[in-house]
């Protein structure tokens, strides 16, 4: 139903338009420049907004050290996206199981904080500046409507998904409510026939109807429907699903999770190419670590749903494909920003209402899947709530030093 290279060829036909989008707000001529919605009512600024709003060009460019930087970033995006997956695929590296699960959740803290520290304040200064004017509605609450829009997207999307996949394995295997209904009547007969027996005798019909019951209505997937409901997992439906189908909702989440942080990651690329002077190094490394950590978010999870019926060369190719995706894209957005550093215009109304959108839309994406599929369901798992206390608690402890770190790193970048 859902084939990897249709998904792959969306997410980078998704790349190019944003990159496009940047390219055509980038580029935007001072010459056919629109209307400047003029501020506090006074002719005397009109030239010094002008200034601020359309000047373009970057001044004290080094060219080697910024395409000495594309390589830095890639190395340190490839580092990050490539660990996790060569980990889980390469044995002989003897990578403790425990240091991928620790990984993981490392990674959830990533996401979340990501979205709150990065993103979403970034594409509010952006829609909010004054070059953009009125041009927006002089309304306030853009970025949180994108952002809300991208989640409503994302649930929608996944319900239906999920729906489809319920309701063809409901036919094929009933509903539990059915499973329900069947063993509330058989606990009901069971304690009717024993309360004129003898305890031994009540026993021993109890356990015999309830069998039977379970033998006749029940096989092994309905039997873990139900023990997954009991444990009030939030899974959305996958406990009705299948083993495939589970894995096919978990890939496709773990997609679009990857373009959330690919959209991001074009803009920062645009933003390191223009920065100049002292300020150029200081981002630099903020951005190299900010790299670092995505790509060991992105990493562990692409390790983690890569597809078990896939031979095991297969299932290496599809995860690298989605690592090298990412390790690529922040050096493609510096390259448009070197592209165009002569006539970029950071500030005029295009290239702040693009990346604005862009910055809002990718939180939402990332707030969604890193609540949701990351943080409710990964910590709600019978397998989690099967480890040692000890263990827990490490998992707790890598989520919260993960947001921490993003968040402290959210200072420089």
């Amino acid at each position: 139903m859902f084939n990897l290279s249709k998904h792959l060829c969306a997410l980078l036909a998704l790349l190019i338009c944003s990159s496009h989008i940047l390219v055509t707000a980038a580029a935007s001529s001072v010459k056919s420049k629109p209307y400047l919605h003029k501020r506090h009512g006074a002719d005397a600024h009109e030239a010094s907004d002008d200034l601020e709003c359309y000047a373009s060009g970057v001044e004290d460019w080094q060219k080697g050290i910024h395409i000495g930087a594309i390589f830095i970033v890639m190395a340190m995006s490839g580092l990050g996206s490539f660990l996790p997956i060569i980990s889980k695929f390469v044995p002989q590296l003897h990578v403790p199981k425990i240091a991928l699960t620790i990984g993981k959740f490392l990674g959830t803290g990533v996401i979340i904080s990501t979205a709150l520290i990065h993103m979403l304040p970034e594409g509010s200064e952006s829609l909010s500046n004054p070059c953009i004017g009125d041009r927006m509605g002089n309304y306030g609450g853009w970025p949180g409507v994108l952002a809300i829009m991208a989640i409503l997207l994302m649930h929608l999307m996944e319900f239906l998904m999920s729906n489809y996949a319920m309701s063809k394995h409901g036919h094929e295997h009933g509903a539990p409510a059915n499973i329900e209904k069947s063993s509330g009547q058989a606990l009901e007969q069971g304690s009717n026939v024993t309360n004129s027996g003898t305890p031994e005798h009540k026993l021993s019909v109890d356990s015999h109807d309830i069998s039977r019951v379970r033998t006749d209505n029940q096989n092994q997937e309905n039997c873990d429907a139900v023990a997954m409901h009991t444990h009030h997992n939030h899974v959305h439906g996958v406990s009705l699903l299948n083993d495939s189908d589970a894995s096919v909702k978990n890939r496709i989440s773990t997609y679009i999770l990857e373009l959330g942080i690919c959209l991001h990651s074009v803009i920062i690329g645009v933003t390191l190419s223009i920065t100049t002077g002292s300020s150029f190094k200081t981002l630099l490394i903020a951005i190299c670590f900010h790299q670092l950590c995505e790509g060991l978010a992105l990493g562990s999870r692409l390790a983690e749903v890569s597809d078990s019926r896939k031979s095991h060369r297969k299932a290496f190719l599809t995860a690298a494909i989605s690592a090298l995706v990412f390790m690529l894209i922040t050096p493609l957005g510096m390259v448009i920003g070197i592209g165009v550093r002569y006539s970029y215009q950071p500030n005029s109304p295009t290239a702040l209402m693009a990346m604005g959108v862009l910055d809002s839309l990718s939180a939402g994406i990332l707030l969604y899947t890193g609540l949701v599929n990351l943080l409710v369901e990964e910590f709600g798992t019978l397998e989690f709530r099967g480890f040692r206390v000890s263990k827990k608690v490490a998992c707790f402890i890598a989520c919260y030093i993960g947001a921490g770190v993003m968040a402290l790193i959210g200072n420089w970048a």
